[in-house]
């Protein structure tokens, strides 16, 4: 066994670091693009951070066109890497930007949050000083709050005396930004298309002249969209076709629609092929590469497979460690941990009415979370996002301790629960040493991103559940999230192992894990099915009267996927070390780190949302 975990680890790092050289070498566009990141500093004197992409084609003799590509609000840069990967394999220079507040750029308070286009008309400043760009050729293109970032450029270019943008692409987003300012007379001669997809939460919702609210599947028959493809010379004349052009002169309008939701939007090959043939007919390409022929996907493929090998990772880490030092060696087991039989009614039962009732309260509590939570910053969480998960967490957590509680006294402590034998008790100095291995695991984790980032510009991903570099400032950050993820995965994972491995679900205890991992979730799939079946059959979300109700789905979906897997990581370490704190103290720290470096900091609380929706 000791063999095979050194043997493990040694595969493990095999795959990350295939992961660092195969993804840098699709968005490098083997080697024809040249990579790399910059500090700007906006007009307000924010710095903001780009990513660069720089074809050799593109020269001073022979200028390229260029694209400044923008992440939505809560999410970060790469979030834009399918656009960026594809505009530059086709010798388009891009500049991948970063808002104020978002992944490295600098956070601001919320009165400055706007200025100088969120710190967008940086990245547009740099592209028109760039010698081997063409500054007659320079477009703007983002996802949501992105989009509505390119509105505020727009506005800011035109007090140019010559003006830099000559396009904008709207990717689930229009033409009002997040202040709920209407920039639909702003575009003037500019080329502007919109990626518009059938099942936004937050775009494309209006009302007709009974003032009901009208689907974003409609948005084509709207007088809005009418307008727009008129530009802005009002709705007169048929319902707008998907893809078609309007020309005025040299300028165009175009609305893409596509069946999908907003977050999809950026992990979609059809709307990249929309973005690509919208800056082909904007631009011209100077490479030709049919708008279908796509790298960004084994790219995607090679992040998610980093993401795995360092959780990989980081639990062999953990079983070298404990079986082959001599001061981690007293956190192993002296023989590996078997499932408990359950085979009484009684038993059965106890098992089956929490895990349902803590299934049933999840959903529950979140939606509760959203109505009270959701917008909310102070000066110490300075970001919301984390501190609604991570009050959903500490109250499921809490939740359970109590059910926990009951199980036992009514249950556990007369059927031969041992405290001790399930590892629930452990002594000081084991504890000590465990939350010392965990986090000598974690901090190697980061070490491995942190040269991925350095060394090859990429990070590891499965597209919103991302693992990436960070600043300094997010460490103290994510110190102040920490102990709400801490409570609840500490408390899953002791109901997984110390109370909950037995052989409900199968003899070996496999079944067992991915019935955990499925109770776990169940009561979050059908809050999804509840949320979005009817936006499937009428157009409409079930709940979708405040922002928050609209992002609640999207914000499920990375825990989801996470939660189902937490029981087989925290398991495959437990079996090992009878230590239910190893793993579930992991699994706080990179979850806490995904949180806190992809999403929006506000400094000094006042949370600015967007009031468009």
């Amino acid at each position: 066994m000791k063999s095979r975990s050194v043997r493990m680890l040694a595969i493990a790092l095999c795959i990350v670091f295939l992961s660092m050289i195969f993804s840098s070498a699709v968005q490098s566009s083997f080697g024809k693009v040249e990579v790399s990141e910059l500090r700007l500093v906006d007009d307000a004197g924010y710095e903001v951070s780009v990513q660069l992409y720089k074809p050799k084609s593109a020269t001073p003799e022979n200028k390229a066109p260029a694209v400044i590509t923008i992440e939505g609000w809560f999410n970060n840069k790469e979030m834009q890497d399918l656009f960026s990967v594809e505009y530059a394999r086709r010798g388009m220079v891009v500049i991948a930007t970063d808002m104020h507040g978002h992944g490295d750029s600098e956070a601001t308070t919320s009165d400055d949050l706007y200025t100088a286009a969120v710190g967008v008309d940086a990245a547009v400043q740099l592209a028109g000083s760039l010698p081997y760009v063409d500054t007659t050729k320079i477009g703007v293109t983002g996802h949501s709050s992105g989009g509505a970032a390119c509105d505020m450029a727009v506005a800011i270019d035109n007090e140019r005396e010559t003006p830099l943008i000559s396009a904008v692409l709207f990717q689930a987003s229009t033409w009002v930004d997040d202040t709920g300012e209407d920039h639909s007379a702003d575009f003037n001669d500019r080329d502007v298309g919109i990626i518009a997809d059938k099942y936004d939460e937050f775009f494309f919702w209006t009302e007709d002249a009974a003032g009901n609210p009208v689907s974003p599947r409609d948005f084509l028959m709207t007088d809005d969209a009418k307008n727009f493809v008129n530009f802005n010379n009002g709705p007169e004349g048929p319902d707008v076709v998907s893809g078609q052009y309007y020309e005025n002169g040299d300028a165009f309008r175009v609305i893409y629609q596509m069946s999908s939701t907003h977050p999809w939007v950026h992990f979609s090959k059809r709307a990249v092929a929309f973005g690509v043939d919208f800056f082909e007919k904007a631009f011209g390409t100077p490479i030709t590469i049919d708008k279908n022929n796509q790298a960004w996907q084994w790219k995607a493929f090679f992040n998610f497979i980093g993401l795995a090998g360092i959780v990989m990772f980081m639990m062999e880490f953990i079983c070298v460690m404990v079986g082959k030092t001599k001061y981690f060696g007293i956190l192993n087991a002296d023989k590996m941990a078997e499932p408990v039989k359950i085979a009484d009614k009684k038993g059965k039962t106890w098992f089956w009415i929490p895990v349902a009732v803590c299934a049933v309260f999840s959903p529950l509590c979140f939606f509760w979370c959203i109505v009270k939570i959701y917008g909310i910053t102070t000066k110490w969480f300075t970001q919301n996002g984390p501190l609604l998960m991570g009050l959903w967490s500490a109250i499921s957590a809490v939740f359970a301790i109590i059910v926990l509680i009951i199980c036992y006294s009514a249950y556990g402590k007369k059927n031969g629960f041992s405290a001790v034998d399930s590892g629930l008790a452990i002594s000081w100095k084991k504890l000590w040493r465990t939350i010392l291995l965990a986090l000598l695991a974690v901090a190697l984790g980061l070490i491995l991103l942190f040269f991925a980032d350095f060394f090859f510009k990429t990070d590891f991903r499965l597209w919103v559940l991302t693992l990436k570099a960070f600043e300094p400032d997010k460490v103290i950050i994510a110190l102040k999230y920490l102990p709400l993820f801490l409570l609840f995965y500490v408390v899953n994972s002791i109901s997984t192992n110390c109370f909950n491995y037995n052989t409900i679900g199968g003899e070996k205890g496999l079944g067992n894990a991915w019935l955990m991992g499925l109770m776990n979730v169940v009561g979050l799939i059908i809050f999804e099915i509840v949320q979005y079946v009817p936006f499937v059959s009428s157009g409409f979300l079930t709940w979708f009267s405040t922002e928050g109700f609209r992002i609640c789905g999207i914000w499920l979906f990375p825990a989801i996927i996470y939660l189902f897997v937490t029981p087989f990581l925290t398991r495959f370490i437990y079996r090992r070390t009878k230590n239910p704190y190893l793993m579930a103290i992991v699994n706080a720290c990179i979850i806490t780190i995904m949180c806190v470096a992809n999403t929006t900091t506000i400094l000094g609380g006042a949370a600015v949302v967007a009031s468009n929706y």
